[in-house]
């Protein structure tokens, strides 16, 4: 009688999704980015240049997570405070992004200040925005740990998962009361989508 030998069955294998691959490959892209802009300089146009690329670099990042993800974010640019930050959707309200340090609110150095700018939206705007508007306009409102007053958070630029976004310019600058003021800035652009284009250094004169 004839026996065949049996072979051990061979382990399957779990590959990556695409997904997985898609957002490894962009944390990559940031990282390198990061590195590239911790430079050692501290001429006045360096430092505007790396607070640029920094904001560039982690806003184009939140667009491909939103898209990858099927979220929708929005950027907030609190000029009081000199902060931007990043929130999420949760289907009825904005909330803070949490789990990732890099889209939570990041203070500008003390001598500089960004300057948002929204352009006109076109007339036809995406039925998601619209949508969006519409949860706006409750009263839905919720506190921050170290607020005193209830504070509706409202993004002013939306990043949808289609890949669209509000247009917009962040104008990076020194505050005039800064001892080596110069009259000089960067500017990033948000057209409709993603990547974010950088302008500088521009003269302000």
């Amino acid at each position: 009688m004839n026996y065949k030998k049996q072979l051990p069955a061979k382990p399957s294998l779990k590959g990556f999704t695409l997904i997985e691959v898609m957002v490894v490959i962009v944390l990559i892209g940031l990282m390198a980015s990061v590195v590239q802009f911790n430079f050692n300089g501290n001429e006045p146009e360096k430092l505007l240049e790396k607070e640029s690329q920094r904001f560039a670099a982690i806003f184009n990042m939140a667009a491909e997570y939103s898209m990858l993800n099927n979220v929708e974010l929005g950027l907030v640019v609190d000029s009081e405070k000199n902060t931007y930050q990043f929130l999420g959707f949760d289907g009825e309200k904005w909330v803070p992004a949490s789990g990732n340090k890099l889209l939570e609110p990041y203070a500008l150095p003390e001598e500089m200040e960004a300057i948002l700018a929204l352009d006109d939206l076109p007339l036809d705007e995406p039925p998601l925005i619209n949508s969006l508007r519409e949860n706006e306009e409750s009263d839905l409102t919720f506190s921050g740990s170290e607020l005193d007053e209830e504070k509706k958070l409202l993004p002013q630029v939306y990043i949808l998962s289609g890949g669209d976004l509000t247009p917009f310019t962040l104008r990076f600058k020194f505050i005039d009361t800064y001892d080596a003021y110069i009259a000089t800035s960067y500017l990033v652009s948000g057209l409709y989508t993603t990547p974010l284009t950088i302008e500088g250094p521009i003269s302000d004169e």
